[in-house]
């Protein structure tokens, strides 16, 4: 924040600031002298202002004296008009100069009314304040914000991975597997939506899914058929809790559902786990691409006509951590984030001694 300078407006020029924003005016120079802001110039409107705009402001700029510029759009908001504020600075006036108009800047602003600036421009040469100059200043406010380079890469890997699922959908070209990809280029990018694709249930995969509701079976693993483009069954092998990491397949991915039991706050319960197992990077892109699209719409088929409550889903590269104390903190994970309430400790133990009576001072400073 730049230190105020003390220079304040004229009376005059408060008063023809507050006529001015009533919209009688198209633009206004002001400048300081003798310690105060000023009016210089100003001219009212001739046409619309895009038209009126170089022709207006370019004989404003002296090349070796700053300025400040209000100019009048024709747009309006809940204030008024709304206005450009214009800050110029030529390369060739004095160093001092261009202090002071900076650090006066905010006085201007103040005084005139921040909500009636739609935008603010600074310049030290003409090319930057003309019409033109303008534009390009509004194109680079709509534009996001420079990338970093690790965003950069995320970017070229987000394309890549979504140019390739585009090209498998095209070559299969089956109502099943079509979905809407928006992808958009050039300097405007925004993330990319990929809405989920909904692979059939073979008929196995629904008698599975029809056991596990009534559970009769504990376990489900399931893998994509992408040829068929099918959602297919693998096993329902019965599964204790200690061996679930050795279910999980290290080359290959794969959705699992399976049934935790466990014991909580002295009951026994049982929890439906929904795991999405994905080793890393050994997997083509197309698999990583197709389990994660239809993943989503897996779940909310199994939730919807089987009736089955998921309490909990989990995405893992590999079966190494799946252990109890590692699902019962995932699916209760509230119980072991309540801190213990201050206990009051307990005195010493055994028998206390009579309490010490302790004789206070009398007024002369004798002991009583």
């Amino acid at each position: 924040m730049s230190h105020q300078t003390g220079i304040n407006a004229t009376s005059e020029l408060k008063e023809f600031l507050a006529r001015a924003r009533g919209g009688t005016i198209r633009i206004m120079k002001i400048v300081i002298r003798n310690e105060e802001l000023v009016l210089d110039s100003y001219r009212e409107p001739a046409q619309s202002w895009d038209k009126d705009y170089d022709q207006f402001l370019l004989p404003l700029l002296t090349p070796q004296e700053p300025c400040y510029i209000l100019y009048r759009l024709d747009s309006q908001n809940a204030q008024g008009y709304e206005w450009v504020f214009i800050a110029w600075s030529p390369d060739q006036s004095p160093v001092r100069q261009k202090m002071v108009y900076a650090a006066t800047r905010a006085t201007l602003k103040k005084e005139f009314g921040g909500g009636h600036i739609r935008d603010e421009m600074f310049g030290t040469v003409e090319d930057d304040l003309c019409f033109q100059g303008y534009l390009r200043h509004m194109a680079s406010c709509c534009c996001p914000a420079p990338l970093t380079a690790a965003e950069q890469e995320l970017q070229r890997i987000k394309v890549t991975e979504d140019k390739a699922i585009w090209d498998e959908r095209r070559r299969i070209g089956t109502p099943t597997a079509r979905a809407r990809v928006t992808m958009e280029f050039g300097l405007d990018k925004r993330p990319h939506t990929l809405q989920g694709l909904a692979f059939p249930l073979q008929e196995e995969t629904k008698q599975a899914l029809q056991q596990l509701k009534k559970r009769r079976i504990n376990y489900i693993q399931l893998r994509l058929d992408v040829e068929k483009e099918t959602i297919e069954l693998v096993h329902t092998k019965p599964t204790e809790t200690h061996e679930l990491p050795y279910r999980i397949p290290s080359d290959c991915p794969r959705y699992h559902f399976f049934i935790f039991k466990h014991s909580h706050q002295g009951q026994r319960q049982e929890a439906l786990v929904f795991i999405y197992s994905m080793p890393g990077y050994t997997c083509s892109i197309k698999e990583r691409m197709l389990y994660s699209s239809c993943k989503n719409r897996l779940l909310d088929e199994v939730e919807r006509d089987y009736q089955l409550e998921v309490t909990k889903k989990m995405e893992i590269d590999n079966g190494d951590g799946l252990t109890e104390d590692f699902l019962y903190e995932e699916v209760h994970p509230m119980e072991h984030t309540l801190k213990q309430a201050f206990a009051k400790p307990r005195g010493p133990g055994g028998k206390r001694g009579n309490k010490r009576l302790i004789k206070g001072a009398r007024e002369n400073g004798e002991e009583s």
